[in-house]
């Protein structure tokens, strides 16, 4: 019953009320996930309205934070409660947080990577599906392919030059959260087949005597082994061991 009035609170113009109950209600919505007996499950559809129609400023380094970790939170309820519905409201999320990565503030870059990390996991099999029969030739119009293209196109942005740690922390989740294989256990995973090239980008940047963020970069490409095996990583991303190679 408390969620109703906690909704109020950013509405009244109050930066202390309004962090003060994005905080408790991103705490509810965790342990939501875990006690079914919450009520707050019901309103889940509602709280996500609420909180996409009051996104604060990109600049608002005392309320971006909370709402993108309230937002997160409650993406990850509602795909626990119901994941398909959830899957309708990845891109709608997506959107939202997405302008954080442009924030001049550390910490609100983080939270939106953050939440952007939360909303990748509400990625369903019928969601991976769609991207997959794309044509890979053609313009995206899948909610997942518009994802990668967008992070993709985000790397050569003046806008996000600042923000590549997070962008990297981005591309991370999205390999983690395309480990899907449709059919066998040997087929190959979604994202072999999706973030090949945006992982060979990532590559790519990371030996460039410029790059300033190769510890980030290692975390990814980390990721990208774990996920899609050292065979295929290396393939894209050969050593160079051999004297020709170098």
């Amino acid at each position: 019953p408390i969620t109703s009035s906690l909704l109020v609170f950013p509405r009244l113009g109050n930066p202390y009320l309004a962090q003060s109950s994005y905080s408790i209600l991103s705490d509810l919505l965790s342990s939501a996930v875990q006690d079914s007996s919450s009520g707050i499950r019901d309103q889940l559809s509602y709280i996500l309205d609420a909180v996409l129609s009051s996104s604060p400023a990109k600049t608002d380094a005392a309320l971006a934070p909370v709402w993108a970790a309230v937002l997160g939170n409650c993406m990850l309820a509602l795909h626990a409660t119901d994941s398909e519905k959830g899957a309708k409201d990845v891109s709608k999320a997506w959107k939202a947080v997405w302008p954080l990565l442009e924030s001049q503030d550390t910490e609100i870059r983080k939270a939106g990577a953050q939440a952007l990390k939360q909303v990748g996991q509400c990625f369903t099999p019928s969601l991976i599906r769609i991207a997959l029969s794309e044509d890979a030739s053609q313009e995206k119009k899948s909610v997942i392919g518009k994802i990668i293209s967008q992070t993709t196109k985000a790397f050569d942005a003046l806008s996000f030059a600042r923000s590549i740690p997070e962008l990297l922390l981005v591309v991370s989740s999205l390999v983690e959260n395309l480990r899907y294989r449709g059919g066998s256990r040997t087929a190959p995973t979604a994202a072999e087949q999706l973030l090949l090239p945006l992982v060979t980008r990532v590559g790519d940047l990371r030996v460039q005597k410029t790059f300033e963020y190769k510890e980030a970069a290692d975390d990814t490409l980390s990721t990208a082994m774990r996920i899609l095996g050292p065979e295929i990583l290396l393939r894209a991303l050969p050593l160079n061991l051999e004297p020709a190679d170098r």
